[in-house]
Protein backbone atom coordinates (compact mmCIF):
# COMPACT_ATOMS: atom_id res chain seq x y z
CA UNK A 1 0.00 0.00 0.00
CA UNK A 2 1.31 3.35 -0.80
CA UNK A 3 1.10 6.50 1.41
CA UNK A 4 0.30 10.09 0.18
CA UNK A 5 0.44 12.97 1.60
CA UNK A 6 -2.68 15.91 0.62
CA UNK A 7 -1.02 19.26 0.74
CA UNK A 8 -2.37 22.31 -0.02
CA UNK A 9 -5.46 20.16 -2.26
CA UNK A 10 -2.77 18.41 -4.36
CA UNK A 11 -1.88 14.47 -3.33
CA UNK A 12 1.65 14.04 -3.01
CA UNK A 13 3.23 11.06 -3.64
CA UNK A 14 5.01 8.94 -0.81
CA UNK A 15 7.71 8.21 -3.10
CA UNK A 16 8.49 10.82 -5.01
CA UNK A 17 12.08 9.40 -6.36
CA UNK A 18 9.93 6.98 -8.14
CA UNK A 19 8.09 9.66 -10.33
CA UNK A 20 11.31 11.99 -11.01
CA UNK A 21 12.90 8.28 -12.27
CA UNK A 22 9.91 7.68 -14.95
CA UNK A 23 10.16 11.44 -15.84
CA UNK A 24 13.74 10.63 -16.70
CA UNK A 25 12.92 8.09 -18.89
CA UNK A 26 10.22 9.55 -20.69
CA UNK A 27 12.91 12.52 -21.01
CA UNK A 28 15.32 10.14 -22.23
CA UNK A 29 13.16 8.31 -25.03
CA UNK A 30 12.10 11.93 -25.98
CA UNK A 31 15.95 12.97 -26.49
CA UNK A 32 16.94 9.74 -28.24
CA UNK A 33 13.80 9.44 -30.83
CA UNK A 34 14.47 12.93 -31.54
CA UNK A 35 17.61 12.65 -32.40
CA UNK A 36 17.17 9.74 -34.61
CA UNK A 37 14.34 11.94 -36.46
CA UNK A 38 17.08 14.35 -36.75
CA UNK A 39 19.75 12.18 -38.80
CA UNK A 40 17.32 10.41 -40.95
CA UNK A 41 14.62 13.12 -41.80
CA UNK A 42 15.32 13.77 -45.95
CA UNK A 43 16.17 17.83 -45.09
CA UNK A 44 19.07 17.39 -42.85
CA UNK A 45 22.33 18.12 -44.08
CA UNK A 46 24.24 15.37 -45.21
CA UNK A 47 27.66 16.44 -45.46
CA UNK A 48 29.38 18.84 -43.33
CA UNK A 49 30.88 22.15 -44.38
CA UNK A 50 34.29 20.86 -44.99
CA UNK A 51 33.09 17.74 -46.70
CA UNK A 52 31.47 20.05 -49.36
CA UNK A 53 34.79 22.32 -49.80
CA UNK A 54 37.64 21.24 -52.22
CA UNK A 55 41.01 23.27 -53.31
CA UNK A 56 41.25 23.79 -56.66
CA UNK A 57 43.67 21.17 -56.78
CA UNK A 58 41.17 18.65 -55.74
CA UNK A 59 38.82 20.00 -58.40
CA UNK A 60 41.30 19.21 -60.85
CA UNK A 61 41.80 15.56 -60.02
CA UNK A 62 37.71 15.23 -60.55
CA UNK A 63 38.50 15.70 -64.23
CA UNK A 64 35.59 16.71 -66.09
CA UNK A 65 33.06 18.79 -63.60
CA UNK A 66 30.26 21.19 -64.29
CA UNK A 67 30.99 24.41 -62.90
CA UNK A 68 28.25 26.27 -61.34
CA UNK A 69 28.57 30.31 -61.09
CA UNK A 70 26.44 31.71 -57.16
CA UNK A 71 27.38 35.47 -57.28
CA UNK A 72 24.83 37.86 -58.73
CA UNK A 73 23.97 38.16 -61.95
CA UNK A 74 25.95 41.13 -62.46
CA UNK A 75 29.13 39.42 -61.44
CA UNK A 76 28.30 36.34 -64.10
CA UNK A 77 27.81 38.95 -66.67
CA UNK A 78 30.96 40.98 -66.06
CA UNK A 79 33.29 37.60 -65.89
CA UNK A 80 32.74 34.28 -65.20
CA UNK A 81 34.27 31.00 -65.81
CA UNK A 82 34.21 29.48 -69.40
CA UNK A 83 31.52 26.70 -69.12
CA UNK A 84 29.95 28.02 -66.15
CA UNK A 85 26.37 28.33 -65.89
CA UNK A 86 24.71 31.06 -63.77
CA UNK A 87 22.70 29.55 -60.40
CA UNK A 88 22.03 31.59 -57.77
CA UNK A 89 19.20 32.11 -54.84
CA UNK A 90 17.55 35.49 -56.05
CA UNK A 91 16.73 33.80 -59.27
CA UNK A 92 16.29 29.97 -58.26
CA UNK A 93 12.78 29.51 -60.14
CA UNK A 94 14.46 31.48 -63.49
CA UNK A 95 17.51 29.55 -63.81
CA UNK A 96 17.24 26.05 -62.65
CA UNK A 97 15.99 24.95 -65.64
CA UNK A 98 18.95 26.19 -67.49
CA UNK A 99 20.68 24.27 -64.89
CA UNK A 100 19.06 20.95 -65.71
CA UNK A 101 19.27 21.51 -69.51
CA UNK A 102 23.14 21.87 -69.09
CA UNK A 103 24.02 19.16 -66.77
CA UNK A 104 24.64 15.88 -67.09
CA UNK A 105 23.85 13.71 -64.52
CA UNK A 106 27.31 12.03 -64.51
CA UNK A 107 29.41 14.72 -63.49
CA UNK A 108 30.24 15.93 -60.52
CA UNK A 109 28.93 19.42 -59.66
CA UNK A 110 31.58 22.42 -58.28
CA UNK A 111 29.63 25.50 -57.22
CA UNK A 112 31.73 29.07 -56.70
CA UNK A 113 31.30 32.50 -55.41
CA UNK A 114 33.10 35.57 -55.11
CA UNK A 115 35.54 34.56 -52.57
CA UNK A 116 36.29 32.45 -48.92
CA UNK A 117 34.24 34.17 -47.01
CA UNK A 118 31.38 33.98 -49.70
CA UNK A 119 28.35 31.90 -48.35
CA UNK A 120 26.29 31.38 -51.76
CA UNK A 121 27.76 28.27 -52.91
CA UNK A 122 27.71 26.85 -50.08
CA UNK A 123 23.50 27.43 -50.22
CA UNK A 124 23.14 26.62 -53.80
CA UNK A 125 25.08 23.43 -53.26
CA UNK A 126 22.73 22.53 -50.25
CA UNK A 127 19.21 23.48 -51.87
CA UNK A 128 20.97 21.25 -55.10
CA UNK A 129 21.11 18.43 -52.52
CA UNK A 130 18.32 18.88 -50.84
CA UNK A 131 15.78 19.41 -53.80
CA UNK A 132 17.42 17.64 -56.37
CA UNK A 133 18.91 14.54 -54.49
CA UNK A 134 22.50 15.77 -55.71
CA UNK A 135 25.34 14.01 -54.22
CA UNK A 136 28.14 14.57 -56.15
CA UNK A 137 28.63 18.33 -55.44
CA UNK A 138 31.18 20.49 -54.15
CA UNK A 139 32.22 23.64 -53.24
CA UNK A 140 35.48 25.69 -54.46
CA UNK A 141 37.69 26.88 -51.43
CA UNK A 142 38.71 30.41 -52.22
CA UNK A 143 35.64 30.97 -55.04
CA UNK A 144 36.00 33.32 -58.07
CA UNK A 145 38.96 35.05 -56.23
CA UNK A 146 40.95 31.32 -56.21
CA UNK A 147 40.14 31.15 -59.61
CA UNK A 148 41.33 34.74 -60.89
CA UNK A 149 44.32 33.73 -58.95
CA UNK A 150 45.27 30.33 -60.74
CA UNK A 151 44.90 32.13 -63.70
CA UNK A 152 41.87 30.18 -65.29
CA UNK A 153 39.68 33.16 -65.85
CA UNK A 154 40.70 36.73 -66.43
CA UNK A 155 38.67 39.69 -65.50
CA UNK A 156 35.84 40.32 -68.04
CA UNK A 157 36.38 36.80 -69.47
CA UNK A 158 33.33 35.11 -70.51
Amino acid sequence: MRLGIIQSGIYCDAYPMKTIREGLIILAISIVSGAVAFLIHPKAPSLSASDLELELEQVRELGSVFWVDARADEDFESGHLDGAISLNEERWEELLLGFLDSWGADDPIVVYCSSQACLRSREVAERLQEELGVEDIYVLKGGWERLLEAGMVSEGSQ
